[in-house]
């Protein structure tokens, strides 16, 4: 404001208008407003500071991919679907058959894959399973419903290629002339042209199996893969093979567990992967299959025991996808778990083939790669692996190292910050990510489950919790470097977590599960919450008070620590709509022992100020889901939710107002540091950051 000098009365600005005229007043009036911008021009007005929400991490493909293809240390392909939310559509993300509504996915890349860019398949609706190029400019993807795609300008027009068939396609193979392409219901198809058209030929020999993968060592010698049928829960494998160039095929080898990938170096030596761990080889073309088993996968066998034949594998087994060889004796597998298998020996004089782990596997489990689905090696050292969740592997020498070339599309549920720059988050597949600078970068920790976490919660930088599904909570006692299993007590879905000291701690999670620990983890026992509900959040003042929300309005509160958990009056008091709408109460939170707040469904915002006696519902101007609550004092707090959703308040929640986040992404959780510094999670592997801009 202007100093008092320069202010004039509602009275004394009235007298002038009676004794001047308008002439005379218009010079006045002026006179006295370039008076007050010069004022306000020339004072020393310091800098404003305002907040933005910054995207820092996000997954670069909302997708699942299952094929990769390289003609040259720099130019490759990958192909997949998409799922979640992607380009405004919708999918079920666990749905592994990828109904309709999953949109195709095809990336290029020119530099080895330090940049990844998407094509235009012209598919929607229609998974991609295979992808082949010729050369730089040619290439073919085949995929779900019969669709064949085929490019001839490197990708950047593809066209539909008909083929006569709605039946699944798996895999091809292109010569320079004959092709072929297989898939569900004993599907075959051959084109004699190149590729430019395909004709289905008579598949009768393999019924109605599904046929998985085919390749050709030669024009003359071929052969294809199988399971069954497509709703055979059976799931057993056959191996066909053909030396007069598809003109007739032969059974040459029957087993159990189901077929997934195939390679042959030449005419004699092959190798077959599938179904619990099945690997199969054969040096004399297929008349003979040879179960591997001796150091074919050493860190299982220690930990599960090996099989020594079909039928006596271990409990816990992993399924393996594909296989690429670069000569006879450098290859590499790759299956669920993250599991990277290789050989430098390829086989043996006396027959024995070994396998080395090179990542993942039921043991060391990499938690942020999950199911890998196709590799491709274009010499002893480079090469690509892909999987689920948009997963891009790449190493430089030959899988001693491997490093991501995308971003995790995981579903993050709960960050906590514990220092200025150190926090965590955590998320399904066994996702915990790590940041030493504020949450610009992160690095992936090794949970050694693909469990799916639900929260995590820090006690100082070195000492923390997770817990996710089956009743799994880890702890660290060195920032992360290491998570060691606690036995909880119980098998139930843990969701929710939160210490008040390093010894005093609960858990809260399905079916009204809660338990608790006053000596750090070491034991857990069951406390009785009274309700079946899904319980989804837990907030302690001190060692005897908190807070529990869950399903149907459930907001149960303790005075004694937990031995015994109360009904709130907030439940109580909640309209019939609520009640009818089924109200889920997603987080609490509180910043004294009087002062908290609830949110949940429907835009709902719950205050109370008398320590939970009465609470008092609050308008957020929004009907969408809300995840989480934090303040930072009884009147600055913030609210996230569905599509992207921020909401702020500096007067205790009396006024909620909406912040920009520049994503539609939902908002799973949010943790503040100060008012101008905090982090905020979210699906597809989002991650935002609170950052403070200065402007004139």
């Amino acid at each position: 404001m202007p100093p008092e000098d320069y202010t004039m009365s509602a009275k004394s600005f009235l007298r002038i208008i009676n004794r001047c005229g308008k002439r005379t007043l218009s010079y006045l009036f002026l006179l006295n407003i370039i008076t007050i911008l010069c004022f306000l021009g020339c004072s020393n007005t310091p800098k404003q500071t305002r907040g933005v929400w910054k995207t820092v991490m996000k997954g670069d493909w909302s997708a699942h991919l299952h094929d990769v293809h390289f003609i040259s240390q720099t130019h490759g392909w990958a192909v997949g679907n998409s799922v979640g939310v992607f380009s405004g559509h919708t999918v079920d993300e666990t749905d592994r058959s990828y109904t309709e509504g999953a949109e195709s996915i095809i990336l290029h890349t020119t530099d080895g894959g330090e940049n990844w860019h998407r094509q235009n398949s012209g598919i929607f609706g229609k998974p991609l399973w295979k992808v082949h190029f010729r050369n730089a400019s040619e290439g073919w993807s085949v995929g779900e419903g019969g669709v064949v795609v085929h490019t001839t300008d490197g990708g950047k027009t593809w066209q539909k290629i008909e083929t006569g068939t709605q039946n699944n396609l798996h895999s091809l193979y292109l010569g320079k002339v004959i092709g072929w392409i297989v898939g569900d219901w004993g599907t075959l198809l051959k084109t004699t042209d190149g590729g430019k058209t395909f004709q289905k030929i008579d598949g009768s020999i393999f019924g109605e199996k599904s046929l998985k993968d085919i390749y050709f060592a030669d024009d003359s010698h071929g052969w294809i893969i199988t399971y069954s049928t497509p709703n055979d829960s059976e799931n057993a494998g056959y191996i066909y093979h053909t030396t007069d160039g598809g003109k007739t095929w032969q059974e040459q080898f029957w087993t159990k567990p189901a077929l997934f990938g195939l390679h042959f170096v030449d005419k004699r030596t092959g190798w077959i992967v599938g179904d619990k761990r099945s690997l199969y080889v054969t040096i004399d073309g297929g008349k003979n299959w040879e179960f591997v088993t001796d150091g074919s996968n050493q860190r299982h066998k220690e930990e599960y025991g090996q099989p020594d034949y079909l039928g006596k594998e271990p409990l816990h087994t992993f399924t393996l996808y594909d296989v690429d060889f670069v000569d006879n004796q450098h290859g590499w597998i790759v299956g669920d778990l993250g599991v990277i298998l290789r050989t430098t020996t390829g086989i043996k004089k006396d027959g024995s083939s070994v396998w080395k782990h090179q990542r993942g596997g039921p043991r060391f489990h990499n938690s942020a790669d999950g199911l890998l689905l196709g590799v491709d090696f274009v010499s002893k050292k480079l090469g690509w692996v892909v999987g689920e969740n948009g997963t891009i592997l790449h190493t430089r020498n030959g899988g001693i190292t491997w490093e991501a070339q995308s971003s995790p599309t995981h579903l993050l549920f709960d960050v906590c910050i514990v220092a200025k720059d150190k926090g965590y988050v955590v998320g399904d597949r066994g996702a915990i990510l790590q940041t030493d600078d504020g949450g610009t970068k992160w690095q992936a920790q090794d949970s050694r489950t693909a469990e799916c976490f639900g929260a995590t919660h820090f006690v100082s930088p070195q000492k923390g919790w997770a817990v996710a599904e089956s009743g799994v909570i880890l702890h660290t006692t060195n920032g992360g470097a290491v998570w060691e299993r606690q036995t909880s007590n119980t098998t139930q879905g843990l969701l929710a977590v939160f210490f008040i000291d390093e010894q005093t701690g609960w858990c809260v999670g399905s079916a009204g599960e809660i338990v608790h620990t006053s000596d750090g983890g070491k034991t857990w026992s069951r406390q009785q919450s009274g309700v079946p509900y899904n319980l989804f959040d837990i907030h302690f003042t001190s060692k005897k008070e908190g807070w529990v929300v869950g399903l149907f309005g459930t907001l149960l509160y303790t005075i004694d620590g937990g031995n015994r958990w109360q009904m709130s009056t907030l439940t109580r008091q909640l309209t019939k709509r609520d009640i009818n709408e089924n109200i889920w109460l997603k987080a609490v939170y509180f910043v004294s022992p009087q002062i908290g707040w609830v949110v949940g469904d429907n835009g709902a915002v719950f205050h109370t100020d008398d320590g939970g006696k009465s609470w008092s519902r609050q308008e957020s101007h929004t009907q969408n889901f809300l995840y989480d609550v934090f303040f930072i004092s009884k009147n600055e707090g913030w609210i996230v939710g569905k599509e992207g959703l921020i909401l702020y308040t500096n007067d205790g929640g009396e006024n909620w107002r909406p912040q920009r986040t520049g994503t539609r992404t939902d908002l799973t959780s949010i943790h503040m540091s100060s008012p101008h510094s905090g982090l905020v999670t979210g699906q597809g592997g989002t991650i935002l950051k609170y950052e403070v801009v200065e402007s004139e």
